[in-house]
């Protein structure tokens, strides 16, 4: 289960933050997806993909506007063509930027594999 942190500057981009979010699942799951494993075991649909918002505050030093940052299990086959993920995981957002008309924003992906273990309550 995948966790998206979405940190945004200002609250001018508060409201293309929120869309951003809407929108995040569905480009992040099929990059991190790996075929022929069942859900849970890597396998993952949009609805697996949790995405928290975080406004950025006057504290933050060096941030970028926008700053989305991916914590997920590190399964081998991901870690094989990790780039080409994020790749694909950042033209996906910048195609979502030219759909929404706006242009011009700086920021980053940053996907983190990392050994995890889930459970839910």
């Amino acid at each position: 289960m995948p966790v998206v942190l979405l940190q945004y500057q200002t609250k001018l981009l508060g409201r293309i933050a929120a869309k951003l979010a809407q929108a995040l699942p569905a480009i992040v799951a099929p990059e991190l997806a790996i075929n022929n494993r069942d859900r849970g075991d890597g396998g993952l649909v949009a609805e697996d993909i949790i995405v928290r918002c975080v406004e950025g505050g006057l504290g933050d030093v060096n941030s970028k506007e926008i700053e989305i940052i991916i914590f997920a299990h590190d399964f081998p086959e991901r870690k094989t063509n990790l780039e080409e993920r994020k790749n694909t995981i950042i033209a996906g957002v910048r195609e979502f930027f030219v759909k929404e008309d706006f242009r011009g924003v700086t920021g980053f992906v940053w996907v983190m594999l990392m050994p995890t273990a889930f459970g839910e309550l």
